[in-house]
């Protein structure tokens, strides 16, 4: 049976379903999201039915609460962009000079700006970090579902803000304590996560104009390595606009059904450089060198 599980569900080759099953740590607090989030759905739940403020605020704020879950879920459960173990560059990635390396892990081509993730044992194609709240590495096939993640908790958090401070300009007063004491520990709850997602707002930004992503930020990779800015459309698909505010999955416009990871690598002989199959060939990448057969991973 566990033989069978770990063959349909996991971040290694050949598994069915993606899914994060090697950080109990990440598990955790992906679960204490959905706790926080809930917690503030049943608040402003009850302080609208103790008349604290009007009723019609609970379907539009569980709505932006239903968006930002589901975009949580999409973000966890969508694989950000595994490099497979016997991609090959394209042809006119060669021909550009963009530098062929492997991963020092992986024994397996490394396309530019990925990272190999120790917690899910992949490269990842436009790996910006791992993120444990998500319970996934953030890349380039799930970006678009983080940032939406991001969004519509940003848009909660406000909403929460403007429930309470409006009470407190009002001088709004509750029919009980038990009333007051939720409604100051979602004011509470509201302020850090608008501080903390507008902060990691802030980054994907930064990541998607620049090109240069939080791990090489932190590496102080600067502007002297191979980036560029991504284009929107790589992030977003080639889906009209306001299908960007909706959690769907990210269309290319080379293969409108497959992952964006086609145009850094391919699988089809006839497009790869022509390059040697054997990895010992090809330059190491940098992040990690090539391990010996008694290595293990930190």
């Amino acid at each position: 049976m566990d033989e069978l599980d770990a063959a349909v569900c996991g971040t290694h080759e050949g598994a069915r379903y993606w899914c994060n099953k090697r950080d109990n740590p990440g598990a955790v607090m992906s679960s204490m999201l959905w706790v926080l989030t809930l917690f503030s759905d049943v608040v402003v739940a009850y302080v609208a039915v103790d008349g604290g403020w009007g009723v019609y605020n609970v379907p539009i704020y569980f709505l932006f609460s239903f968006l930002a879950l589901i975009s949580q879920l999409k973000t966890m459960f969508t694989n950000p962009g595994a490099v497979p173990r016997h991609a090959q560059p394209l042809i006119r990635a060669s021909e550009s000079g963009i530098p062929e390396t492997i991963c020092g892990r992986c024994d397996a081509y490394k396309p530019p700006r990925s990272h190999h993730c120790r917690i899910c044992n992949r490269c990842i194609v436009r790996m910006d970090h791992h993120c444990p709240w998500m319970n996934n590495c953030i890349g380039a096939n799930n970006q678009k579902h983080f940032m939406l993640f991001l969004l519509y908790t940003l848009v909660e958090a406000v909403y929460a803000l403007a429930l309470v401070l409006n009470n407190v300009r009002t001088g709004e007063t509750y029919a009980s304590e038990a009333t007051r004491a939720l409604v100051y520990t979602l004011l509470a709850v509201s302020i850090a996560t608008l501080l903390f997602v507008a902060t990691m707002m802030y980054n994907q930004v930064y990541a998607i104009v620049t090109g240069i992503g939080t791990i090489d930020r932190m590496r102080k990779r600067g502007p002297k390595g191979n980036f560029a800015p991504v284009p929107w459309v790589d992030v977003f698909g080639v889906d009209p606009w306001p299908m960007y505010l909706l959690p769907t999955d990210v269309k290319s416009a080379a293969e409108p059904k497959s992952s964006q990871t086609t145009e850094i690598f391919s699988n089809d002989p006839s497009s790869v450089s022509n390059v040697s199959n054997d990895p010992s060939q090809r330059p190491v990448s940098a992040e990690y060198p090539r391990r010996g057969r008694g290595d293990v991973d930190s």
